[in-house]
């Protein structure tokens, strides 16, 4: 009983701090220019912001001459709410008067502006760069499945929702499309292992996804990492939205190597 006394008190408390790291960011690139003759970056940050934060993405986003904003979209409730959210943001900032917006999604990001999409399908969105994993989009299951009273306090009714949900795929040819695929586990992953391995093998092949693209890659980087570590992942991003694909040096072939080991990159 002690125990679990304590882990609810660090769920509240993780979940209560890292609301502060958790507010909208936006970085207004230029003054000067009107909406129409910009382009604006908007980043769906997780469920791993509640922990990761986004101050790096911001860091690392911001000043590179596009406007960005990260919204606080993700609603306790449903998803349903929050594409709401999101819709709300879009209108108060006036994102569909851009020339052109470009989207990074983490992973549930992908769900709710998929959805988005296809109550708005007439946008102004050019690029959609999706974090994708074939591991990490276990965890909700895993989760709801070990320990479904601290996650429900921890975020709400959203993620049982979410863990039963299957992808929403989109499909428009004036919007490229880029994948970027994890392909190993993090600490919570390896933690609820075999509940993530009791869903069947995981299947890294990118059709697998459900999401047709213009061209994707595989990252050795972890769903934590993917917060933090645009060293590894930040350059393909810029340049899949200037040339919708990505480089000639990303990876196009899955890791081969157990994903539940760590990775060490070779130098």
């Amino acid at each position: 009983m002690m125990m679990k006394k304590l882990l609810i008190f660090l769920f509240s408390f993780i979940y209560l701090s890292a609301l502060a790291n958790n507010k909208e960011r936006i970085c207004i690139d230029s003054l000067t220019k009107p909406l129409a003759e910009k382009e604006a970056i908007v980043i769906l940050v997780g469920f791993g912001s509640k922990i990761q934060g986004t101050k790096k993405i911001s860091d690392y986003f911001f000043h590179k001459g596009y406007d960005v904003y990260i919204p606080d979209y993700i609603a306790r409730r449903s998803i349903a709410n929050s594409v709401d959210q999101l819709d709300k943001f879009m209108l108060k900032h006036q994102l569909k008067k851009y020339k052109k917006l470009h989207v990074f999604s983490y992973i549930v990001g992908a769900w709710t502006l998929n959805n988005w999409i296809a109550q708005h399908p007439t946008n102004n969105i050019a690029t959609i760069l999706y974090d994708r994993s074939p591991l990490q989009e276990r965890a909700p299951y895993a989760l709801v499945k070990d320990i479904p009273f601290l996650i429900h306090l921890a975020a709400g009714k959203i993620m049982k929702e979410f863990s039963e949900t299957n992808y929403p795929p989109i499909s428009s040819e004036k919007i490229s499309i880029g994948i970027l695929i994890e392909s190993h586990a993090t600490k919570l992953m390896i933690k609820h292992k075999a509940t993530a391995l009791a869903m069947g093998p995981i299947q890294w092949d990118v059709k697998n996804l459900n999401q047709s693209c213009n061209d994707y890659f595989y990252t050795w980087i972890n769903h934590d990492e993917m917060y933090n570590r645009f060293d590894v992942i930040g350059s393909e991003i810029f340049y899949f939205i200037k040339n919708q694909k990505f480089s000639p040096s990303a990876k196009r072939e899955a890791y081969s190597d157990n994903p539940f080991v760590k990775f060490n990159p070779k130098p």
